[in-house]
């Protein structure tokens, strides 16, 4: 199969089936016979298209006259993707494993269809974005994000704001490496991959942060020891939030695949996390990442952290609540056509219940974070004030994220201002009465 019929199977499981796109892309990673040009080229065709989507349809949708199937539909999607944004690949190219790949699928005809639109899109003149004169149509389709969320951030920052917020979700993403300084220290560690031939550097915006580019790092010799997790920078600003204590007993509500309950685990002596998760299977992951880390003084269970009675009182708890996931749109781009305002109020209620209820096993005078990885209003600021709100022993409480130069009860992080995930981080204190 080649490289291009296998990026339309996977861009079919993604938008038809609703699979992870970095999943399937590195289940094909992993067991499709590849070379190493192939496998950079499937990447990017892959998270390109979904990237842009939206830009990609209206700029084919003048060229179709004609009923396609939907497979047909994604194959011009891939070869438009191509043809604008991949300036090392040949038009000709483009077209004819195009035109190769419908006839395999559908015959002589859709072959005919393929060829004929694809040719005429080349000839012919295709929409300019920049003439749309409504300002959320036109950011909307110049960077493939859904109307209705451009709307909202309208609401909340300026129009200059927005497009830069939107500008950067289309980035590629920065990769960062969190040092399990349980095993060994940021410089020696460092020191150790750029010996493996691996491009890595110092992170100025956390002490625990390592920035890398290139793939298979995961195959080192210093990630088989358990020297270091895959972790986004704006995640580990949780732990600066948590300052956890060297004997704390901790709870991380929300935990798979628990980097955030794992990383405060590295930052005491003798202190003890509990990561609870509602789906079974993965605390199997959290397992599997604790023994590689050679962590100890921890538990994972299942728990539903809207009900579960954890049956003990925690100094600190971490609320990494399931949410949009708008934050994260560079690493999985198709998580912002699978979301509505509909779906957003169900995930506020969602939040609320797991606030108040682990709040019931915070101690007197305790810690709780609730983060998320959306920028999205009511799911961030919303939400914390109506916590609050609800709780007469609920305080918001100052922490500081020095790379911001910020101290204050709550953050939105947002992708543009260290090339980060969007990330949004709450503290609150416990009152010392019962």
């Amino acid at each position: 199969m080649t490289v291009r019929a296998l990026a339309l199977e996977l861009y079919e499981e993604v938008i038809d089936n609703k699979a992870y796109s970095n999943i399937v892309l590195n289940d094909a990673l992993r067991f499709e016979e590849l070379k190493p040009e192939d496998k950079g080229l499937l990447t990017e065709i892959l998270y390109g298209t979904l990237q842009h989507k939206l830009t990609l349809e209206y700029y084919i949708r003048p060229f179709i006259k004609t009923k396609l199937r939907r497979w047909q539909r994604y194959l011009l999607l891939l070869s438009v993707y191509q043809l604008e944004y991949l300036d090392r690949v040949p038009d000709f190219a483009v077209i004819n494993e195009a035109v190769e790949i419908a006839k395999e699928r559908g015959g002589l005809q859709a072959g005919k269809q393929i060829n004929g639109i694809l040719r005429g899109y080349l000839r012919g003149e295709k929409p300019v974005i920049n003439d749309i004169q409504n300002d959320a149509a036109r950011l909307s389709l110049k960077y493939s994000m859904p109307k209705w969320l451009v709307k909202h951030w309208f609401k909340h920052y300026s129009l200059e704001e927005t497009e830069r917020i939107l500008s950067s979700l289309n980035e590629k993403p920065q990769m960062y490496l969190r040092v399990n300084k349980k095993l060994v220290d940021r410089d020696n560690l460092i020191e150790m991959l750029k010996t493996e031939g691996y491009d890595v550097r110092e992170s100025g915006l956390h002490p625990d942060a390592i920035e890398f580019n290139g793939q298979n790092i995961t195959h080192s010799r210093s990630y088989k020891d358990g020297f270091f997790a895959i972790q986004d920078v704006s995640s580990m600003f949780v732990n600066l939030a948590l300052e956890p204590d060297d004997d704390d007993n901790i709870l991380d509500a929300c935990s798979a695949p628990g980097g955030k309950g794992l990383h405060a685990l590295e930052s005491m002596e003798d202190g003890f996390v509990s990561l609870g998760d509602v789906h079974e299977h993965k605390i199997t992951l959290i397992d599997n990442e604790a023994s590689r880390l050679k962590h100890a003084n921890y538990e994972a269970f299942v728990a539903d952290a809207a009900r579960h009675d954890y049956g003990q009182q925690f100094d600190r708890i971490i609320v990494d609540a399931p949410c949009s996931g708008l934050g994260v749109v560079k690493r999985k781009p198709e998580i912002k056509y699978e979301r509505n305002e509909e779906s957003i109020s169900g995930l506020v209620e969602l939040q609320l219940e797991i606030l108040d209820n682990v709040k019931k096993f915070l101690k007197p005078g305790g810690v709780l974070i609730y983060s998320t990885c959306t920028i999205h209003q009511l799911e961030n600021e919303n939400v914390a004030y109506t916590f609050k709100k609800r709780h007469e022993d609920i305080e918001f409480d100052d922490f500081n994220i020095p790379a911001f130069n910020f101290t204050g009860p709550y953050r939105q992080i947002l992708p543009y201002e260290h090339q980060t995930d969007g990330f949004f981080i709450a503290r609150f204190k416990k009152s010392d009465s019962k």
